[in-house]
């Protein structure tokens, strides 16, 4: 009497709450959010790297440090811009 009892509990919570239920629909997936352009600068002897993505619809720009008597003479750039 039990077993038949507790079958008719579970049948009652599935009826009354079908979100319980297993449907075995997939969710779909979440759009990735749109990113734009990007960019990299790499290291240069004494000079730092740099990297930058921009928001979409910018331009992303980078230039290298420039290295004088091997001192970092100019420092690695990366911006966004329109």
């Amino acid at each position: 009497m039990g077993k038949h009892l507790l079958i008719a509990c579970i049948a009652t919570l599935l009826a009354s709450n079908p979100a319980m239920a297993h449907d075995g629909k997939k969710k779909p997936k979440a759009k990735k959010p749109e990113t734009g352009a990007s960019c990299k600068a790499p290291a240069v002897g004494r000079c730092a790297a740099c990297s930058i993505t921009c928001a979409p619809g910018e331009a992303a720009t980078c230039s290298s440090g420039v290295m004088v008597s091997n001192v970092c003479h100019t420092q690695p750039s990366c911006k966004c811009g329109h």
